[in-house]
Order: structure tokens, then C-alpha cells, then sequence
């Protein structure tokens, strides 16, 4: 199953150590993401919180780029924090491409 990193971060107005609204806004979010993975096909594989940046990094496995962009919106993280999702590949695989006499298809 392919691999996607979401980036997001919020400015530290709406960290929700210190503000209320984005402190419930994460809180429901996390409450969330159990049902809504499962429902997406979507499994968490990491999650950073990359300090004091007021940035995290999140790694799933998941059928579609789509499915993460849906469950974080779903989630409601969108309500406080701007974001980006990656495909991503391991570094091992990119190895094998540049080792290789001809790129991969698929």
C-alpha cells in the first residue's frame, strides 16, 4: 500500500497548548481518527510533533492520496492547522532506481 506523510502546522495563536477553541478542535480530532482510519483503510504508521516549530509530521499507509486528505479534513485538523501530503518511498527504493540502467514504471 502506498506511503504519504502529512505535514501540518498552525502559528503558535492557535497551538493547542494555549488556546482553547484549537485545544478542543485537536482533542476532537484525535477522538476521531481511530474510526475514520478504519472506515478510510487507512493505517497510521507515525507521528512526530516537531518542537517548538508548531509542526507535525504524520506517516500513514493508505489506498489514495485521497483517503489522507479526507480523514484529516473529517478529522477537523484543517480547522486549526495548514497542511501538505507527500508520497513518499522509502530511500532504499530510490537506490535501486539510481543503480539501476532503466527507471522503474508503476
Amino acid at each position: 500500500m502506498p506511503t504519504y506523510i502529512a505535514e501540518l502546522w498552525h502559528g503558535p495563536e492557535m497551538s493547542p497548548l494555549t488556546n482553547p477553541q484549537a485545544r478542543a478542535f485537536a482533542n476532537r480530532a484525535h477522538e476521531l481518527m481511530p474510526g475514520l482510519m478504519a472506515q478510510k483503510g487507512v493505517t497510521r504508521l507515525g507521528d512526530w510533533h516537531l518542537d517548538p516549530e508548531h509542526r507535525a509530521i504524520l506517516i500513514f499507509e493508505a489506498p489514495t492520496v485521497e483517503a489522507v486528505r479526507d480523514l484529516l479534513y473529517e478529522a477537523g485538523f484543517m480547522r486549526y492547522c495548514d497542511g501538505r501530503i507527500y508520497p513518499a518511498s522509502r530511500l532504499s527504493e530510490l537506490h535501486k532506481w539510481a543503480v539501476a540502467e532503466e527507471i522503474p514504471k508503476g
